[in-house]
């Protein structure tokens, strides 16, 4: 019998057991919510800034004037790349035990992946939208600079905890 039962695990595909801590599923859903109503949040500072412009053709350009307040929305993407990372690692407690030691690499990936992520993909964003931004303007570039920063930084972090945590074993 254990046997057609083991036959048929490694044939079909299941949903994991939940291993890990049960406080994990509140807090996945509390950062899920906080994402959604942070990412509401920037929609409505883009419309009431009119940030439209950002995206803006050269021949639209000349109805925006980048403003110095437009920066303003860099705060709610760093906090909407904190709480999607941090509904990540919630999400993952939920299948796995989280526990911080030494030679564990799922948390030492995630957490160092997703900083380097960030700091990287600032720096980056900030540069190719800086080139990018002495020409169609500075302003511009900035607030495009952080924005792809934060993406790309959020992917990179992802990526680069995935690939430092495969291989380890979880208790």
């Amino acid at each position: 019998m254990k046997k057609e039962i083991k036959k048929h695990e490694s044939e079909y595909y299941h949903i994991p057991k939940l291993k890990g801590n049960p406080w994990f599923i509140p807090l996945t859903f509390i950062f899920g919510l906080l994402s959604y109503f942070n990412f509401k949040l920037i929609l409505n500072i883009w419309a009431y800034l009119d940030l439209g412009y950002v995206f803006a053709s050269r021949e639209e350009m000349l109805n925006y004037s980048p403003k110095l307040i437009d920066l303003v929305i860099c705060y709610p993407l760093l906090f909407e790349y904190i709480f999607i990372s941090l509904t990540i690692i919630s999400l993952v407690g939920i299948f796995k035990k989280l526990i911080y030691k030494k030679d564990s690499g799922l948390l030492d990936g995630l957490i160092i992946g997703l900083i380097l992520g960030l700091i990287l993909g600032l720096i980056l964003g900030l540069i190719i939208g800086l080139l990018g931004g002495f020409i169609a303007g500075f302003i511009v570039g900035l607030i495009m600079g952080l924005i792809m920063g934060l993406i790309l930084g959020l992917i990179m972090g992802l990526i680069l905890g995935l690939i430092l945590g495969l291989g380890t074993e979880f208790t």
